[in-house]
């Protein structure tokens, strides 16, 4: 498989699919491919597509188990897609390096810009900036209107 996103040693973006439990996967992305996919929203809802399913958290009857907003938004753009239409977007992930076809119908993660860890795989300092994050924000602020 070719690599076409540059090695950045061990600096990724980490995302959990429950952000409040530590019983959880995580989706570790290529720092680049946040920035990559910002214009490309369909071809980041197919590789995220495709996480679940390795991950076997994809259950279109079942309620979703990713509990992180940030997965959750990127992903959502699956659900107006077409089956063709998807494979399309995959198509072109293999075009990046993404992923890889396996035959005439599989598909590899290029574990250079995607993989799933558990979250006790996840360095203990990004564990602990998690919780000192979890444990300082209040919550969404209510929005206020100016009375009449």
């Amino acid at each position: 498989m070719h690599q076409i996103l540059p090695d950045t040693g061990d600096d990724r973006t980490l995302l959990p699919f429950d952000v409040d439990s530590v019983d959880t996967l995580v989706v570790s992305l290529h720092p680049h491919l946040l920035r990559e996919f910002s214009n490309a929203p369909y071809e980041a809802a197919a590789l995220l597509w495709l996480v679940l399913l390795e991950a076997e958290q994809h259950h279109p009857k079942e309620k979703s188990k990713v509990r992180n907003f940030q997965l959750g938004f990127m992903a959502a753009p699956a659900y107006f897609l077409t089956p063709g239409e998807l494979m399309e977007e995959v198509d072109r992930l293999a075009a990046r390096g993404v992923v890889e076809r396996v035959g005439g119908s599989s598909i590899r993660l290029n574990p250079a810009a995607v993989c799933l860890i558990e979250y006790k795989q996840v360095p203990a300092r990004r564990r602990l900036e998690w919780n000192t994050e979890r444990a300082a924000w209040a919550g969404s602020a209510m929005p206020t209107f100016p009375s009449a």
